[in-house]
């Protein structure tokens, strides 16, 4: 850590992987005070309101694509090349007034597989017990563009994934081998709201081709469950892939998201096949946890500077302690270990004045 006009931080040359947003940015309580700092050089968090952040490098162009929903009943994608705005604001699809997926639109990650983009989220038709994922995918090769409707996805019991069907959340994509995998929080049970993390295999990015497998138990730790405590249960949900270094890791979120005690644990892919039993090892400790000025982080997401120089953690955190879902957004560097595994940190304070993803701009250059 070095100084600079605040507490600064910056993180060491070339590592791998990408992804990030959340929801809106602007003038609020919550943005942050140009007035303290260089901004030209520095920023401070929040960088805006919201939640469930998510963003892409573009593979096929050099701009970030930020992902996030619309007040519950759309998809928005922006378009940047600067990793603490969000930039232009495209609606790419609108919910249905009525339906099975009209409603509760909640946190979308926009992934690019071959030559298309595709948008994973959850809908339900108002009632969160009937939860579900569905997928978008690009008519063409323009992630701006029109996109097509596919779901909802098997997450379910039964040999087809639908007999039943169960509730999901939070569905992101493995590439593994050659091979994909979908991975997402999802109820054990109909109506059962104990929220566990499942894989299952893909044929095609819209489609599951096996059943679902259970990746571990929710309540291996204490600090897994949504209070502390032997009585209360476990809740895992956000899983989010990080690869570096030939290591393949699964941050998630546990605990209450409603609470300051939320936070982010790991898994690490340790056998070559991730549907096997003992695939996934836990890590005993927390990857990122609260501090006394920063609480409720969760739902991780990474991405890399402009010049593949720096990695940048972003995630989402509770504006007061008080219980609820009022939340912003938090951007800072992190590190990844020689072995490949990634080192998050503590947050950083809001009051901390932090130097800006190294690498230029499209206007700067």
């Amino acid at each position: 850590m070095s100084a600079g006009g605040g507490r600064c931080m910056q993180v060491a040359a070339g590592l791998v992987l990408a992804c990030f947003f959340g929801f809106s940015l602007g003038g609020d309580a919550n943005a942050q005070d140009s007035s303290t700092v260089d901004a030209g050089q520095h920023f401070q968090n929040p960088i805006a309101k919201g939640a469930d952040p998510w963003v892409i490098r573009d593979p096929h162009q050099a701009r970030y694509l930020w992902c996030k929903s619309d007040n519950d009943r759309g998809i928005l994608i922006f378009e940047s090349d600067d990793l603490t705005t969000m930039g232009e604001r495209h609606l790419v699809w609108k919910a249905p007034d009525e339906g099975p997926y009209s409603k509760e639109v909640w946190a979308p990650e926009l992934h690019v597989v071959g030559d298309r983009y595709y948008v994973y989220f959850a809908a339900s038709d108002g009632d969160n017990a009937n939860h579900l994922t569905y997928v978008l995918e690009s008519k063409t090769s323009d992630p701006l563009g029109e996109y097509n409707l596919h779901g909802p996805m098997a997450t379910g019991d039964g040999e087809d994934g639908q007999s039943p069907n169960i509730w999901s959340i939070d569905m992101t994509l493995l590439n593994h081998n050659d091979q994909l995998f979908a991975i997402w929080s999802g109820w054990d049970k109909p109506g059962s709201d104990n929220q566990y993390l499942y894989i299952a295999p893909m044929s095609s990015p819209t489609e599951l081709s096996g059943p679902r497998v259970l990746i571990c138990d929710n309540d291996d730790y204490l600090w897994e469950r949504v209070e502390p405590d032997a009585s209360q249960r476990g809740l895992n949900e956000g899983p989010e892939v990080f690869k570096a270094k030939g290591k393949t890791s699964l941050l998630y979120s546990c605990g209450a998201s409603w609470l300051p005690t939320y936070k982010i644990g790991r898994l690490e892919l340790v056998k070559d096949n991730p549907l096997a039993p003992g695939a996934w090892k836990k890590l005993p400790e927390p990857a990122f946890q609260s501090t006394e000025t920063v609480y409720g982080v969760g739902h991780s997401c990474f991405a890399k500077s402009l010049d593949d120089k720096q990695w940048w953690h972003i995630f989402h955190a509770k504006v007061g302690p008080e219980h609820g879902w009022n939340r912003a957004l938090h951007l800072q560097p992190m590190n990844v270990s020689d072995d490949g595994t990634p080192l998050l940190g503590t947050p950083l304070d809001r009051a901390t004045a932090i130097e800006r993803p190294s690498g230029k701009s499209l206007s700067e250059r």
